[in-house]
């Protein structure tokens, strides 16, 4: 540095002793100035070298700039404005920003907001002197021309684009360096000679050699000595943003700039001279504009530093509440984020202690930053392609240990990011120092009184710990010894006299395999001898400690498992036995009967199985309630049990259906024999605490010899069991092939009802209701008929339960309604006026009801929507309910029965006397009409008793104000008896069959011409 001071002063003094000569050492000063420039950035190697080539190349165009004019004037004489002199010389301006500015995109962070503004706030302030002392007398100069004009105007723009690149440069504070300085001085020298040497050309003549030549060599020296100082690196390294305060110095000199307006215009208006007033006020409100952008960016960066403030306090309080270092290192992490928020790659890292990948901090454990790539490769690795790394040491001052270094926070990011952020995360690796600390010596105290705590534990764990020596016998016993056990002392004792004798050996086993180390780790189980010698039931777990010095011994950990033993097989058992009988469930019935078969393959034998059903035992549950039903149940799985031999199973399906596994039977003739002996069990009444009951039972039965495997076996023991109970129940059937037939035909008949009903392919037919004593019509049956397009007319009998089964029946039922009330209101308008000149009532409608179909929710709003559709009067239409519908006592049935009368609509019990009958019903129910089953008319004129129950039936019914109905009165005889005891209304092939809707209606217009139906001779209507 010395001798290219001294090189350039050398120079500089020799220009000014001949300056005629000014093309020879003038040159040499600016040649110098590069060449020092070129060889400081190969020295001292900056992390970023192109400024400096930049301004390099800056001083050479200014020094061709000197030679080129100096040739033109003094050797060619040539005097011509502009020239190529120019072209360098502005230029240099160019090339000096563009240098400058890669110094301030590398050195300040992109927050300094602040920084800009200060520099743009003094810049323009000196703009404004430089625009009305040198830039508009250019300008309204009138001996130039307008390029004259605007290359003359175009030197004082480029000092002012200088100032304000070096102000810029230099108004972040902190990191100030002698190559900055140096620049500076380099800088300002070129700036005073520029304005001089533009002050003289506009009030004098120029001449070489004077003072003002000093401030370019200034520039020359300066700028090379800039680039060989050491400090040189530093300008393109980023410099910590500071606290946001400004310093007095600076507001004084920003006050200053916002005063040179001012100042001018004072002047001005002192000299009598007002033109450049407006250019005056344009600076004015510039510098205006700028003070109130700065008072915003003071008002922003204090919400930073406040947002900065909260994080750091949020991260303090959850860093005094962690119990852990995960939980240091998350609360870290969270609070990095906080204050990154808009750095999505950013990496935070809290290495502690001897890790690896920890990097070394200097003796003054201060941050800094550092490239990620001269990092280690595994924290290379974990900054996940950041590009840089601050390292904050976690450093106390005043540790137990002696070491100050905790460990290390490392946060990875971009340069500039790193640098704003670089105080807050000074702060927050301090927190994280201590909260780390803390935890350490939490955790050494929790190591240093574990060997109590866990002396306590084992002494009150409930689980027996045993240390063994190598002959077997023990060495220590925890006290819980003594409770499970009843041991108070164990010491010594074999564990072999622990065990019961015919356990010994296994015992004697398993020890050796711990000690071979082949042992379970999910643990065994033994049985043990108290003290009492009852037994109980251990888990073992072992482990092999022999070579712990502390220990030295195979260690067994006991834990009494008897009740959970005890509970599993309680459990085990009510998952394979049904809850109430006792006997074998499904899973374990159908497990049984896979077993059987495979023995039964192997020793040639048969097996068959009994499926069981209690007939009509809904009745009993219906009746007496599902308490005595239970108790029935408990019965007859006693009565089966005790019918069967001992190799037998029986076993309890659900509900009121038994299953019966006979095994190692010689012949199917064999397992008849069993069915028969289950039958047996149902002759004599069951003697239950509601008093005897009386029930029978339908069983089906399938063999090996028909059936291949147990899904088969027990698939034929059902269709054999449903034969038996369509047969008349009270028998056993034997599974025939012919039973799969019928199966299929019931399920495509199943799947034609489903068709048909949504097709509305059923049609029906209508019987009628006529007075006995007159001979007239006074209602029809509405009956339900399937005209199949395959089986032809399908008996009610068949579809009808299958409806009932699949809930088909509701959806027919209701289409039954619909067009049963339709035709009766259609009939109604024809033989309205004729039925009441005679003084009879309008006819009306009986509907089957049956008990799946009254049971449905919607039933009452359906039987609703059918009267305000057909518009017949509710008295019109009567719904027919068979017994078993009052039998069961549904609470909601009564309620709809009771809406239904409310709404007038009549109800019938339809087919009495043929199951429990009670004339009880009578009172309890709303029931209006009884229609007396015809199996009672059949033996009217044939049996006393039957005619007198009949008449009975009918005067009770009178009495209590219910309407009879004789059904199927087939004979005149039988008519003439029903008049005779009183019964007003009949119905049977003695009148009619079931008619078509046509006939029904030619039948409904004969009633009204006549009064009466004609009937023929042989007892049957003519239609």
């Amino acid at each position: 540095m010395a001798c290219y001071f001294g090189w350039m002063a050398l120079l500089t003094v020799v220009y000014y002793l001949n300056p005629t000569e000014r093309i020879v050492w003038w040159t040499g000063i600016g040649l110098s100035g590069v060449a020092a420039i070129i060889v400081g950035a190969r020295i001292n190697h900056p992390a970023h070298a192109l400024p400096w080539y930049l301004l390099a190349v800056a001083n050479l165009s200014f020094t061709a700039g000197e030679v080129v004019q100096v040739i033109q004037t003094d050797y060619l004489h040539q005097v011509d404005f502009p020239s190529i002199a120019d072209g360098f010389y502005l230029a240099e301006y160019l090339l000096y920003a563009a240098g400058v500015l890669g110094f301030i995109r590398w050195r300040t962070a992109h927050q300094d907001r602040g920084s800009v503004i200060d520099a743009l706030t003094i810049t323009v302030g000196l703009a404004l002197l430089v625009w009305i002392y040198l830039i508009l007398p250019y300008a309204v100069s009138p001996e130039l021309t307008w390029v004259q004009k605007a290359i003359s105007m175009a030197y004082p723009l480029g000092d002012v684009l200088v100032l304000a690149m070096l102000l810029r440069l230099l108004v972040p504070r902190g990191g100030k360096s002698t190559s900055l300085q140096l620049l500076a001085v380099g800088t300002v020298g070129i700036l005073v000679s520029d304005v001089l040497y533009g002050l003289i050309q506009l009030h004098g003549v120029w001449h070489i050699g004077t003072p003002v030549d000093l401030g370019w060599a200034a520039f020359y020296c300066a700028w090379g000595a800039a680039a060989l100082h050491p400090s040189m690196v530093e300008l393109t390294r980023p410099i910590p943003v500071q606290p946001p305060h400004i310093t007095r110095g600076r507001i004084a000199l920003l006050a200053l700039a916002s005063l040179i307006a001012p100042g001018v215009l004072l002047v001005e208006v002192n000299l009598g001279d007002s033109s450049h007033a407006g250019v005056i006020g344009a600076f004015s409100a510039v510098l205006f504009l700028l003070v109130l952008a700065r008072l915003s960016g003071v008002v922003m960066i204090h919400r930073h530093a406040v947002a900065r403030e909260r994080a750091l306090r949020v991260a303090g309080a959850e860093l005094t509440s962690v119990v852990t270092v995960e939980e240091v290192a998350a609360a870290v992490r969270a609070a990095v984020s906080t204050l990154m928020p808009n750095a999505p790659r950013h990496v935070a890292l809290l290495a502690l202690g001897e890790d690896e990948f920890v990097p070394p901090l200097p003796a003054t454990r201060e941050p800094r930053l550092v490239p990620a790539g001269e990092l280690g490769g595994d924290l290379a690795t974990l900054l996940d392609g950041s590009p840089s790394a601050l390292l904050c040491p976690l450093a106390l001052k005043e540790r137990p240990s002696g070491n100050s270094l905790v460990g290390m926070l490392v946060v990875g990011g971009t340069a500039l990011e790193l640098t704003a952020l670089q105080s807050s995360l000074e702060i927050l690796a301090a927190q994280s120092a201590l909260a780390v600390e803390r935890v350490m010596l939490s955790q050494e105290i929790n190591v240093r009184n574990s060997e109590a705590y866990f002396r306590t534990l084992v002494q009150s764990a409930s689980d027996v710990i045993l240390i063994l020596n190598e002959d077997d016998s023990v060495r220590y016993a925890s006290s819980s010894a003594e409770r499970v056990l009843g041991e108070p002392e164990l010491g010594g004792t074999q564990l072999i006299d622990l065990v019961p004798p015919e356990d010994s050996h296994a015992v004697v086993l398993a020890l050796a395999k711990m000690r071979r180390g082949d042992h379970s780790e999910q643990g065994v189980h033994w049985r043990l001898l108290r003290s009492d010698r009852r037994s109980i039931e251990v888990e073992v777990r072992c482990n092999d400690l022999r070579d712990d010095p502390t220990v030295g011994g195979l260690v067994l950990t006991l834990r009494d498992v008897t009740d959970q033993r005890q509970m599993e097989r309680e459990l085990t058992h009510r998952a394979f036995h049904d809850s109430l009988t006792g006997l074998a469930n499904r899973v374990l019935f159908q497990d049984r009967v896979g077993h059987a078969l495979s023995r039964s393959e192997r020793q040639g034998t048969v097996t068959g199985v009994l499926f069981i059903d209690v007939d009509d035992f809904k009745v009993v549950n219906d009746t007496q309630g599902h308490g005595v039903g239970d108790e029935l149940l408990v019965a007859v799985s006693l009565r089966v049990s005790t019918a069967l031999r001992t190799s037998d199973t029986a076993a309890r399906l659900g509900g009121d259906e038994f299953a019966v596994l006979v095994e190692d039977a010689r012949s199917p003739a064999d397992v008849g024999g069993i069915a028969d002996s289950v039958l047996a069990a149902f002759a004599e009444p069951f003697k239950l605490s509601a008093g005897a009951v009386r029930v029978s039972a339908s069983v089906g039965v399938a063999t090996t010899e028909d059936s291949a495997d147990s899904a088969e076996l027990l698939s034929h023991a059902d269709l054999a069991l449903y034969s038996a109970k369509a047969s008349g129940k009270r028998q056993w059937c034997q599974y025939q092939p012919a039973l799969q037939a019928s199966l299929l035909e019931r399920h495509e008949l199943n799947e034609s009802l489903d068709s048909a009903i949504s097709e509305s392919a059923f049609s029906l037919c209508y019987q009628p209701i006529v007075d006995l004593a007159g001979g007239g019509l006074v209602a029809f049956e509405a009956l339900v008929r399937w005209p199949h397009a395959r089986r032809g007319m399908v008996p009610p009998e068949e579809f009808i339960a299958l409806a009932e089964e699949s809930g088909q029946i509701v959806p027919l039922g209701a289409w039954v309604l619909e067009r049963a009330a339709a035709e009766v209101a259609r009939w109604q308008r024809t033989s309205l006026a004729p039925r009441a000149d005679r003084g009879r009532p309008p006819l009306y409608i009986s509907v089957n009801v049956s008990a799946r179909q009254l049971r449905d929710a919607g039933f009452v709003d359906i039987v609703r929507a059918v009267l305000d559709s057909s518009g017949i009067q509710p008295g019109s239409l009567i719904l027919e309910l068979t017994e078993s519908v009052l039998m069961r006592r549904d609470d909601r049935v009564r309620a709809d029965m009771a809406t239904l009368s409310d709404l007038g609509v009549r109800l019938a019990i339809d087919d009495f006397g043929t199951g429990y009958s009670s004339l009880s019903y009578l009172r309890e129910f709303p029931i209006s009409i009884l229609k007396i089953d015809k199996s009672f008319i059949d033996g009217l004129g044939v049996s006393p008793q039957q005619y007198a129950l009949v008449e009975g039936i009918s005067r009770i019914a009178d009495t209590l104000g219910v309407q009879v109905i004789a059904e199927g009165i087939e004979t005149i005889a039988q008519r003439d008896l029903l008049t005779a005891m009183g019964c007003p209304l009949g119905q049977g092939y003695l009148f009619a069959e079931p008619l078509t809707v046509d006939q029904a209606g030619t039948l409904v217009r004969d009633d009204a011409a006549l009064g009466s139906l004609d009937l023929h001779p042989q007892g049957r209507r003519q239609v």
